[in-house]
């Protein structure tokens, strides 16, 4: 039986590659050779380091990654829609090849470069959280925390018409990301601290308790609420604000319909899609992605997003 490369979780901090079986596809499945990766900085890291806050217990070993760009290899019989060396997005982790469920891979036309195709995943799950809180284009929001999770929910409100949005961010580098990505302003959080309730609807975009606070108070009465943010890192409490400004809160994760999302995504303007691409702050191949995690977690590099590139000659079916 051939083999693939995978990229388990044995305990906290003990990632390693491992060599597993590679099944024939059956019957409407495909195998896909990865060719591009992405590390989620935010939710995996915090289960790298077992410090992730979930209501069940934590088994291992883990898959890690949900967001890969591949290559069609053989398609299984019943297979309707993709073919041989179609580019497509799937959600199988950190592997080397796949044997996926072809209805659950979307095609990545050929003028999307691997990276953008990637941000469908979070464009999709941000857009279900926009989904719930239903922002008008006349109303002021307001975003705290311009990492990945951030700007990509103000690039989503932004193509929705949405242009009164404002971002706080403590990085200045994020907060200039964030300009230009559309925000009507990007401040540092303490000034900010003494403004008036001003926002209608406001986004959760870090695990900041303070951060939580102060959107709490920025909103105006009546306002609406989502938490973006995966709660992998601290707890966040409800203030004050909350109950005297009778605010309504709702969390959000994962998207609905991800094929459906793709093809309103693909569909933007190409240069303002591309835009997306700078998120993606630090390359490496797959083979070093051990020591990457690493290097995150002992807080080495601060990446936005981690582009993960399969090299030729790594993988063992080459």
């Amino acid at each position: 039986m051939r083999l693939a490369r995978a990229c388990l979780l044995l305990g906290p901090r003990r990632l390693q590659w491992v060599e597993e079986p590679l099944p024939e596809p059956r019957p409407g499945e495909v195998l896909v050779k990865t060719r591009t990766g992405a590390i989620s900085v935010g939710s995996e890291l915090a289960q790298y380091r077992g410090a992730e806050r979930v209501s069940v217990p934590l088994c291992y070993p883990r898959m890690t990654g949900y967001e890969s760009v591949g290559v069609v290899g053989t398609c299984g019989r019943s297979a309707r829609v993709l073919r041989p060396g179609d580019r497509v997005i799937g959600r199988y982790g950190h592997r080397s090849h796949a044997v996926v469920p072809e209805d659950r891979l979307i095609p990545v036309p050929a003028d999307v470069s691997d990276g953008v195709a990637l941000l469908v995943i979070l464009t999709c799950d941000v857009a279900r959280g926009i989904g719930k809180v239903t922002p008008t284009p006349g109303e002021q929001v307001l975003i705290i925390g311009a990492g990945a999770i951030g700007c990509l929910t103000l690039w989503v409100l932004r193509r929705m018409g949405v242009d009164q949005v404002d971002v706080v961010e403590p990085l200045p580098e994020r907060r200039a990301l964030a300009v230009r990505l559309g925000a009507r302003h990007a401040c540092a959080p303490e000034a900010g601290a003494t403004c008036e309730p001003a926002y209608t609807v406001g986004f959760m975009c870090a695990d900041a308790p303070a951060g939580f606070a102060a959107l709490q108070e920025r909103m105006c009465m009546g306002g609406r609420v989502c938490v973006l943010a995966d709660g992998n890192g601290e707890s966040l409490c409800l203030n004050p604000a909350f109950h005297e400004r009778e605010l309504s809160i709702v969390g959000s994760s994962d998207g609905s319909d991800y094929a459906r999302h793709a093809a309103w995504y693909f569909s933007q303007p190409a240069a303002e899609r591309d835009d997306l691409a700078t998120l993606f702050d630090w390359a490496v191949p797959a083979a070093a992605l051990v020591d990457t995690f690493r290097a995150l977690a002992a807080g080495e590099r601060t990446p936005l997003k981690v582009l993960v590139r399969y090299e030729a000659g790594w993988d063992p079916l080459s």
